[in-house]
């Protein structure tokens, strides 16, 4: 039962996580009986959880249940675990997609939101890229927010202008707009990887799109993680993707 993939299911509050945790010690105590089980001496027990705060419960929790585990445990958040990812394997992407950047730096969101109304001066200015009672910066923000929301659903960004007509038909909007959010949305992401330049969003659609389908890469996640845990799982469309994978 343990050498297999478990999905616990319940309503909020019904036990879940306790529930994951006793897993967790199972599968130490199993170690602990047969040491022949460890694979590598580097290899780790990967556990995610939906943000930080959780995540530091969750570690503690674990740890305090699993007091002297032989494996170490490294706890993260899915935003925090793929930009590590991406981060590390860098050059492996740079040959996937054959990137000049030789490294990466992630803008922060201040940053992010000055270099896109730059790029897309233009547009704002011609009105095409407008919303009507929309401020200047709050459609260049929801603009970025949408590349953010696209990767970590594990949709690709040329068909975010499909699921704005579906989902945002009677919000304001057109399908000129549409267009145009997508488009601007595209040069932003090529031009920020041409720099070598990373965003939540850009960091998102590299892990599940193009890192994690890459036989070279598993074959590294496998050798170092043994275990991987997840608590919240309904809240991230992206982790599910990446559990499938493993």
């Amino acid at each position: 039962m343990l050498d297999s993939s478990i999905w616990i299911t319940g309503s909020s509050k019904s036990g879940k996580t306790a529930c994951l945790v006793d897993y967790f010690c199972l599968w130490v105590e199993k170690i602990r009986k047969n040491n022949s089980l460890l694979n590598r001496k580097t290899s780790k027990i990967l556990v995610f959880a939906a943000n930080g705060d959780n995540r530091q419960e969750l570690a503690e929790r674990l740890e305090h249940a699993g007091a002297g585990a032989p494996v170490p445990v490294h706890s993260t958040t899915p935003v925090g675990f793929f930009q590590e990812e991406v981060m590390l394997f860098w050059p492996l992407l740079i040959q996937r997609l054959d990137l000049r950047a030789q490294f990466p730096l992630r803008l922060r969101p201040e940053t992010e939101q000055e270099l896109a109304t730059e790029l897309w001066r233009s547009e704002l200015d011609k009105g095409i890229l407008r919303q009507e009672g929309i401020s200047e910066y709050r459609i260049v923000r929801r603009t970025l927010d949408l590349l953010q929301l696209a990767g970590m659903s594990g949709t690709p960004a040329e068909e975010i202008k499909s699921f704005l007509e579906k989902g945002m038909g009677g919000d304001g909007g057109s399908p000129q707009l549409w267009e145009c959010m997508q488009q601007v949305l595209l040069r932003w992401r090529d031009w920020c990887l041409e720099r070598g330049l990373l965003t939540y969003g850009i960091i998102a659609e590299l892990y599940w799109r193009h890192l994690l389908p890459d036989e070279t890469y598993r074959k590294h996640l496998t050798a170092r993680y043994q275990v991987v845990l997840a608590d919240d799982v309904d809240e991230w469309r992206s982790l599910v993707i990446y559990l499938k994978y493993c």
